[in-house]
């Protein structure tokens, strides 16, 4: 049975599925004190000087026991190679030995649906719809790295700021995802990164090379994308005054 509306299933995998695309959400109510704390995260980058975003609501992604396979998979073999190569090289990266070198990133993509809308807890199938996507089956392998930036502002500004009038005929609306990520050893755009070549796991955008960048300078892109888990959606809407309309729709 599925612990969270009962249905029976006969297979574990059609069980599995289903949880995937019925239950793939769940409103984080205001009373939870995990809202608060993403709330706050979400809005700490905002610049006083730029329109302020309002969040319409907060999920929180139960991701498929697939996925958090994949992630932590990933994330063991970042940590083999890092401690490879401090044993090889006598320059140990701790921090990659120690959790693969993860911090929470934000991902500003597009939607189609309701998604989350009066507690609705599915996710939807159309083909564009990159949000659910995303928490189906996880970011696509046909990229060539996932950005991940260290602040919300930062990851709302990497998307045009008139797409949804762009795209309003298709009820295009952009929310944020909250991502933890597996940044292993990382490079910098003035180094000669190639993702095949076993040297870095992702790459700052700017910032010094070497295995001890700072993760808190704008882009972070991620190779693999098995090492980025969204764990919360948030939606929500920007007034751009000088525009005259939303930046993104409730």
């Amino acid at each position: 049975p599925c612990t969270a509306c009962g249905e029976i299933f006969q297979k574990p995998h059609l069980l599995e599925a289903h949880q995937t695309l019925k239950h793939a959400v769940s409103d984080l109510p205001g009373s939870d004190p995990g809202h608060n704390i993403v709330q706050i995260i979400f809005k700490s980058g905002w610049p006083e000087s730029k329109p302020f975003p309002t969040i319409t609501r907060i999920l929180k992604i139960h991701n498929s026991p697939k996925i958090l396979s994949k992630f932590e998979e990933y994330r063991e073999a970042v940590k083999s190679k890092a401690a490879r190569h401090g044993a090889h090289t006598r320059r140990r990266d701790e921090r990659c030995i120690a959790d693969g070198n993860e911090p929470m990133r934000f991902h500003c993509s597009t939607f189609l649906c309701d998604l989350g809308h009066n507690g609705d807890s599915a996710i939807c199938s159309q083909q564009f719809c990159n949000i659910c996507g995303i928490i189906k089956s996880g970011f696509s392998p046909k990229l060539d790295g996932i950005a991940t930036l260290s602040t919300s502002w930062r990851a709302h500004v990497a998307i045009p700021e008139d797409i949804e009038r762009e795209f309003r005929f298709m009820n295009v609306k952009r929310a944020m995802l909250v991502c933890r990520v597996i940044a292993g050893r990382v490079g910098s755009d003035s180094d000669e990164v190639e993702k095949e070549d076993g040297g870095f796991d992702s790459v700052m955008a700017s910032g010094e090379s070497g295995v001890y960048t700072r993760l808190d300078e704008e882009e972070l892109l991620v190779f693999n994308p098995r090492a980025v888990l969204p764990c919360f959606v948030i939606v929500y809407s920007v007034f751009c005054t000088f525009l005259g309309f939303y930046c993104s729709k409730r």
